[in-house]
């Protein structure tokens, strides 16, 4: 039996080339992780309040009747949205009103989001002056 004797020739210039793309494939794996992971909160980040508790209105003016948004905060969540002083005229004049605030109070209460909030396309422009007089009252709330 003869043993074959292979032979080898690595240039050096390779072997630097090699090497430098090895190093850069690896520090762009590890920045594309860094980048890419979820970043943890701190403990204090985590329990900060995300409103002030309270009650906080605001006024929708109707067909010349006043209307006050009432939005119920605690802590943590939007406990409740509910209409106070709700006319029997306006409330005959904008039929849409109160089945509205009930979807985006349901909707706001479950996420807790105002961007999650999906409206009805029949109730496009009820919708909108609901919403921005309940981004008042949480603009009110906020700590």
């Amino acid at each position: 039996m003869s043993a074959k004797t292979k032979i080898i020739v690595v240039y050096a210039k390779e072997l630097i080339l090699a090497g430098i793309l090895t190093v850069l494939g690896l520090v762009l794996l590890l920045v594309l992780i860094l980048l890419l992971a979820p970043k943890k909160e701190t403990t204090a980040q985590a329990k900060a309040p995300c409103h002030r508790p309270g009650i906080y209105k605001s006024e929708l003016t109707l067909g010349g009747k006043t209307v006050e948004l009432e939005t119920i905060l605690e802590q943590d969540r939007i406990a409740s949205i509910r209409l106070v002083n709700l006319d029997e005229a306006v409330t005959t004049a904008y039929p849409l009103l109160e089945p509205t605030l009930d979807e985006i109070a349901g909707q706001l209460c479950q996420t807790q989001s105002l961007e999650s909030v999906t409206t009805q396309s029949g109730a496009k422009y009820t919708s909108l002056v609901l919403l921005k007089a309940i981004e008042d009252c949480l603009e009110k709330g906020k700590p």
